[in-house]
This record gives structure tokens, C-alpha cells and sequence, in this order.
């Protein structure tokens, strides 16, 4: 079964116009056998590119960084806790910036290839991306179980329904994961493998839906109104603004699809932030709840 591809967000800070033009042009928007890439608001964004000539470095380590499209204040970073990737645009304002990468935003191959740098940094990202979808795809019912995910005697994950959590390879690829046969176990590891990592189903179930194309909002969703149940268990740094949006409407009262829609958030974007939610299980119908999760078993033919 082919997995979809996701899409990456990325945040661009200090940019010309006419750089911020040409970077933008180079993006593919669309997932395709590669992931796409679109400009999302900086704090939100999986990746940075930031511009080395406005960029200026201060003596406590606070990077600043001009907005070119506003007369706002600067964006100000502390490099040694920045925690996704980054680059600059050349030319830089100071040696003493000293960034891991440098590419010059008019080239069309620079941009490429800073592009696959970023994904190579994301994989822990697109591993979970990969789970979820294929979680989403496969599975028409999870059991009560714990499921391992092996290919060609490599195990690549193991998904444990009662604990809420999956234990994954990180640097496990699409392919690897479109070709696993599916085993139940008699229970998670004790100890994780070396370049496994651990993360709940709700984080990983997320994220997928914050970066997927598709559509994943269950119908009844779009007929019927939609409730606030409890508030979302996901980091509170982890909610965008359109999504403290939805919550804020849904606080007050159910609300159908159309009537957040007048709240101003992007239709895909709404479609795709109700996804999280549904996932994590913050939101359902007026009619009923509508569980992601089920007890019910897997059909024979799900299990390899």
C-alpha cells in the first residue's frame, strides 16, 4: 500500500521580497513521491530559513532579525535553543553567525538541496508522519493489542493500543513501511532498540494530520455539528493560531463546519486542524461521539 507523502511547513524571517519570490517559486506545493514544502507563519513552521545579511547577532546570543514585510519588531532567537532546522541565506551579516547551512535563495538547485537537508534533520518527523498514515490507511479497526511492524525480520515499529503508544525506527523509510507484515505480540519491548524513539499515538496521530494533503475529517463532521469535548492533550506549544481559533468558537457552543469557516481560518487549513483534534479525541459530533478508536478487531487480511 503507497503512503502519501507529507507536507513540510516552512518559516521564512528577513527575506526581500524578490528572495522571498524566488524561494517560494522553488517549492513544490504538492506531495508527489517527495514531500512538499509550503510557507507556513515562522513560530509554527518545521524548518527556518532566515536571512544571513539582516540577521544580526548580539553579544548574549540573541539572534534579530528584521521583518522585511512589516515595520514590526524583530523576531528575536536564542541560537542555543533553537530546536528544528535552520538556514541562512547568503551573504551574512557577521562571521560569528556561524550557521550549520548556508544557500543562496535565487539558486533553484541551492534551494533543493537545502530542502532535502531539512528532511534528512525531520526524519524522527516523517517517521511518525509515515505511522500515522499508515495506521490511518491499513488499520479499519486497532485491537486491544500490542502490533509489531517488521520488514524483512527488521523491526520497524511496535504499536501498543492499551498504552496508547508506539516505539518506532527512526530513520525507518516509506518503503519499509508500505511493505511490513503486521504481527500481534505479547507485549511492548522493555527496553528500546538503539535508534528507536518512543512517542504517544495521540503526538503521532497528530502530526500527521497537521502535515497530510488529504482529507481526513470523518463525514459526519461535515453534516452534522461539532462539539468540544475536554481540551486538546497535546503540548500546549504544539496548537496553532487557526486552532486556538476553533477551540475558542467550540468553547462557546457546537458549531457546524460552515459556521467556523466565518471565523476566518483557511478551509484546508480548519479541515486539517479538526483533524488533530478528532485524533486526539478533544472534538466529535452533536449527534454522537465518532471514536477514532475501537475495540475492534483487525480483519485477518490486515496482519501481513
Amino acid at each position: 500500500m503507497a503512503l502519501d507523502r507529507p507536507i513540510f511547513w516552512l518559516g521564512l524571517a528577513g527575506l526581500s521580497p524578490q528572495q522571498r519570490a524566488a524561494l517560494v517559486a522553488v517549492l513544490p506545493s504538492q506531495p508527489t513521491s517527495l514531500p512538499a514544502w509550503r510557507v507556513a507563519k515562522f513560530s509554527e513552521a518545521d524548518a527556518w530559513c532566515i536571512s544571513g545579511a539582516a540577521a544580526r547577532l548580539h553579544d548574549d546570543g540573541t539572534l534579530a532579525v528584521p521583518d522585511s514585510r512589516s515595520a514590526e519588531s524583530d523576531l528575536l532567537l536564542q541560537l542555543d535553543q533553537v530546536d528544528r532546522p535552520l538556514a541562512f541565506t547568503t551573504p551574512l551579516s557577521a562571521p560569528e553567525i556561524e550557521p550549520l547551512t548556508t544557500f543562496e535563495p535565487e539558486s533553484e538547485r541551492a534551494v533543493r538541496m537545502v530542502l532535502k537537508k531539512f528532511e534528512a534533520w525531520l526524519q524522527p518527523l516523517r517517521a511518525q508522519y509515515f505511522l500515522g498514515a499508515l495506521l490511518h490507511q491499513r488499520v479499519g479497526g486497532l485491537p486491544h493489542a500490542v502490533c509489531e511492524l517488521t520488514h524483512q525480520t527488521v523491526l520497524l515499529a511496535v504499536v501498543d493500543i492499551p498504552r496508547r503508544r508506539i516505539d518506532y525506527l527512526v530513520d525507518t523509510s516509506p518503503v519499509q513501511l508500505e511493505q511490513a507484515v503486521w504481527n500481534q505480540r505479547a507485549s511492548s519491548p522493555d527496553a528500546l532498540p538503539p535508534r528507536f524513539r518512543q512517542a504517544s499515538l495521540r503526538a503521532v496521530m497528530w502530526q500527521f494530520a497537521q502535515h497530510s494533503a488529504a482529507d481526513l475529517l470523518p463525514a459526519a463532521f461535515k453534516t452534522d455539528g461539532i462539539r468540544l469535548l475536554r481540551p486538546p492533550q497535546v503540548p500546549e506549544a504544539w496548537l496553532k493560531d487557526s486552532q486556538r481559533t476553533v477551540l475558542r468558537v467550540l468553547e462557546t457552543g457546537p458549531a457546524s463546519l460552515a459556521q467556523l469557516l466565518q471565523s476566518g481560518v483557511n478551509p484546508e487549513q480548519l479541515v486539517r486542524d479538526l483533524g488533530s483534534l478528532y485524533f486526539d479525541g478533544a472534538v466529535s459530533t452533536v449527534s454522537g461521539d465518532v471514536p477514532w478508536l475501537s475495540s475492534a478487531n483487525l480483519r485477518p487480511s490486515d496482519f501481513g
